[in-house]
């Protein structure tokens, strides 16, 4: 069976790294508080509780770290815009919104990078997302969101400025 693309922006990718970096050294973090405990007062409900935390956030930042280590090793990084006329991946689009009556900017970003927490990020493989792909200035487009149907003509495209 294939392992999983993941499509992420040059800076999706390079915020991942860190994290992974910084998951490795809170893992470190947490080995060492392990073994700092004393096993022979783990009976006592405070040692114990104090013990358990410290093994059940190691084991939560060992599934991150397990889980960043896939997306990092099957990234597809979009570095070039394939196509400056389309939106793609690692585009920011921005739509005036027939039904707000209002401009609305979407960052369309790998999924991954969304959970990373970007604000105006949107999902490639979203609705909006879908909706959004291959399109061109002055298309109209309507996409099924949780509110209804929206309705957006696309006004710019331009790639999503990289920060450092």
């Amino acid at each position: 069976m294939a392992e999983e693309r993941f499509t992420l922006t040059r800076a999706g990718y390079e915020n991942l790294q860190r994290e992974l970096q910084d998951m490795e050294s809170r893992r470190e973090q947490q080995l060492a508080a392990l073994a700092e405990f004393d096993y022979t007062d783990l009976d006592t409900g405070r040692e114990e509780a104090a013990y358990d935390e410290t093994r059940e956030t190691k084991e939560d930042i060992e599934q991150r770290i397990g889980h960043l280590k896939l997306v990092l090793e099957n990234a597809e990084v979009i570095d070039e815009d394939p196509d400056p006329e389309r939106i793609n991946a690692g585009d920011r689009a921005v739509v005036w919104d027939f039904n707000q009556r209002e401009l609305l900017t979407f960052d369309l970003r790998g999924s991954e990078e969304i959970v990373y927490g970007h604000e105006r990020g949107v999902a490639l493989d979203s609705p909006v997302g879908k909706a959004l792909l291959g399109r061109r200035v002055g298309d109209v487009i309507e996409v099924d969101v949780p509110d209804g149907k929206a309705r957006y003509v696309i006004r710019k495209i331009e790639r999503i400025p990289q920060k450092s």
